[in-house]
């Protein structure tokens, strides 16, 4: 609930309403019950949850996720999501939460909610009030006012929870040395690289083996669909020089003044901490206490340019200082391109997309503008010509199609004289003929055409057609012999994949045995390769795939062999340990306070969610059975008003 007042903290509107918000607490208290519902879904710890409750979070994510996806939800996803089974476990959560902060002592008074939202940026203006206004804004958002201030107080409480935790959740100097030896410790490793495609030349096959791979994989081979279409188009470029008087220019230009308007565009800045899509538990709630720090430091003044330098994980805008340059609507994640558009300049803000958490400022804005009738004259003439012309394209198909129905064929139409009938010969899709090329719905009605069909009338991008399918051959698997040399193509690399991969097999089990590697790597004639020194705490050094860097960073003098041969693609990797070096005193004095900061985030995000686990499995929850049932019925609550 807080994310929305915080993304639209720099509207106008919201400001002037939180005079209204403020005022309606004196009226009508803060916090107002939800009444006593009889019907609980779950009771946890004799609380009892209502379905009310859970219909009201139930919709608002519904109605979250239906905004994110530009208003459709594709068939399935719902259920992929176990949305009800999400919405329950937030409610048990919140219960849990509640519950172990009363334990605690922990509380959260009517008067630092009020404070709470007086002290929002979103909600000053001057002292300017309206209560319908106030109404009207979270009946729009589907928000009622008691859902506002209870939501805010979960938040509040919360927020003082995990406040309280946090202060056991410090590190040690003893801790963080450990951790900064982990992170920023040196090592380089040698490797013997068997790249699949080095043993294509020693794969030979039999005959008999072609035509057993051929039998197994023959779908691979299938050739594409073949169609003959007969056609008759009716072109509509508009290019001929119809007179267009002034009078329908300016009526064109006054009914589609949007077509000819340029945009309003933002610049912004971010900094992106990513989070995997499906990160939890301390990951999560370390990368976003680190947002939410730096949103503060944002504030204060510090340069977000600096900050986005040396925090940004997004490396290609981090060295222009998270520079993105200006954007209208349209070219960002949904959320994203709101919290821009919801900013004034200057404004900080962070969200959460599916990349992550972003650090977001508003550098500058350009206001968008109309071209004059001047500006625009030419494009106008243009479409309006193209509109005539198209309109007379229709008409002409149009009549044309009804007399093709009335004749019997297309063939019998054409016949009659007055159109022209062409036929394209057998083609495949993959390879359509000059008709198709840049015209998707004419691509799309071939496809889809069955022998002997005729379709309706086709909108194309330069004219009309109606088409009839003389011919429609399914895909075929060729014979062997024909697609011979890319069968035995194949073969080779799939069977130089096997022999790639025991190669290396072989390798490392002789350094295991006692072998080295100059000494194993000169018998089969290959040269060992070896890495820079790299840190966990700073990868880049190398162009090595990570999953590389990662299994030579876990080798050690004692353990200097991996377990298992590394595989990269179609390569495979034997590695080998070759030193290693502590990082300088002098770095952990420098990387000091931005280390203790962050392990302690760490600290205490897993101190949080260990506390939440310790909740859960001491508590007594149960589920309604009827509610268990994948069709229960929930209640309906009136919309805000």
């Amino acid at each position: 609930m807080l994310d929305f007042f915080r993304k639209k903290s720099q509207s106008t509107v919201i400001q002037l309403a939180i005079l209204a918000i403020i005022l309606v607490f004196i009226f009508w208290g803060v916090g107002g019950q939800q009444g006593n519902e009889v019907n609980a879904l779950a009771t946890v710890n004799g609380e009892k949850l209502s379905t009310l409750e859970y219909q009201r979070l139930y919709d608002r994510k519904l109605n979250q996720l239906r905004d994110q996806l530009g208003g459709e939800i594709p068939a399935g996803l719902l259920e992929a999501m176990d949305l009800k089974k999400q919405v329950v476990d937030e409610l048990i959560k919140g219960s849990l939460i509640r519950q172990g902060a009363a334990a605690s002592g922990l509380a959260v008074s009517d008067v630092e909610v009020r404070q709470a939202i007086e002290e929002m940026p979103a909600f000053r203006n001057n002292g300017v009030f309206d209560v319908k206004w106030y109404k009207d804004i979270l009946a729009s958002n589907r928000m009622s006012v008691t859902d506002f201030e209870n939501s805010l107080r979960a938040d509040l409480l919360t927020a003082k929870v995990f406040g309280h935790l946090a202060r056991f959740g410090g590190i040690s100097e003893a801790e963080l040395k450990e951790r900064f030896g982990f992170d920023f410790r040196e090592k380089k490793f040698s490797y013997v690289a068997f790249g699949a495609a080095e043993f294509e030349k020693r794969v030979l096959v039999s005959d008999k083996e072609l035509a057993d791979y051929f039998a197994t994989h023959k779908d691979k081979y299938l050739g594409q669909p073949e169609v003959d279409l007969k056609y008759v188009l009716f072109p509509f470029d508009g290019s001929a020089a119809t007179p267009v008087s002034d009078e329908e220019v300016a009526a064109y230009y006054e009914q589609h003044r949007d077509e000819f308007a340029d945009n309003e565009t933002r610049r912004a800045r971010h900094i992106l901490l990513r989070v995997g899509a499906d990160a939890a538990g301390a990951e999560l709630a370390g990368q976003q206490a680190r947002a939410e720090a730096l949103v503060k430091e944002a504030r204060s003044g510090k340069d977000f340019a600096d900050l986005a330098r040396k925090n940004s994980d997004d490396k290609a805008s981090a060295v222009q200082g998270g520079d993105l340059g200006y954007f209208g609507r349209g070219q960002m994640v949904k959320n994203f391109e709101e919290t821009v558009f919801g900013l004034a300049k200057g404004g900080v803000a962070m969200i959460r997309t599916d990349f992550g958490f972003h650090v977001i400022k508003l550098e500058d804005v350009r206001p968008g503008r109309v071209k004059s009738l001047a500006e625009a004259k030419d494009a106008v003439v243009a479409a309006i010509r193209k509109t005539t012309a198209k309109n007379l394209a229709f008409k002409q198909a149009s009549d044309s199609y009804e007399k093709i129905i009335l004749s019997g064929s297309l063939d019998k139409f054409a016949a009659g004289g007055g159109i022209t009938m062409k036929q394209t010969g057998l083609f495949n899709l993959e390879t359509p003929p000059a008709l198709l090329k840049d015209e998707p719905a004419f691509q799309l009605a071939a496809a889809n055409l069955k022998k002997g069909e005729l379709s309706s009338i086709i909108d194309g991008q330069s004219a009309y057609a109606v088409f009839f399918a003389q011919e429609v051959r399914a895909p075929r698997t060729p014979d062997l012999f024909k697609v011979r040399e890319q069968v035995k193509a194949d073969f080779a690399k799939e069977r130089a994949v096997e022999l790639a991969r025991a190669g290396a097999e072989r390798f490392l089990a002789a350094l295991k045995a006692g072998g080295n590697m100059a000494g194993e790597a000169q018998k089969i004639g290959m040269q060992p390769q070896e890495s820079p020194y790299i840190s966990r705490a700073a990868l880049a050094g190398s162009q090595l795939p990570a999953g590389l860097m990662d299994a030579g960073l876990s080798l050690t003098a004692a353990n200097p062999y991996p377990k298992k041969v590394e595989q990269v693609d179609n390569a495979f990797y034997v590695l080998a340990f070759a030193g290693d070096k502590g990082a300088p005193e002098s770095l952990l004095q420098q990387r000091h306070e931005e280390l203790a900061k962050r392990l302690g985030d760490e600290n205490r995000a897993r101190l949080v969610v260990a506390w939440e686990s310790y909740l859960h499995d001491q508590a007594k929850i149960e589920i309604s059975p009827a509610f268990a049932k994948a069709d229960a019925p929930v209640e309906k609550e009136a919309p805000a008003k």
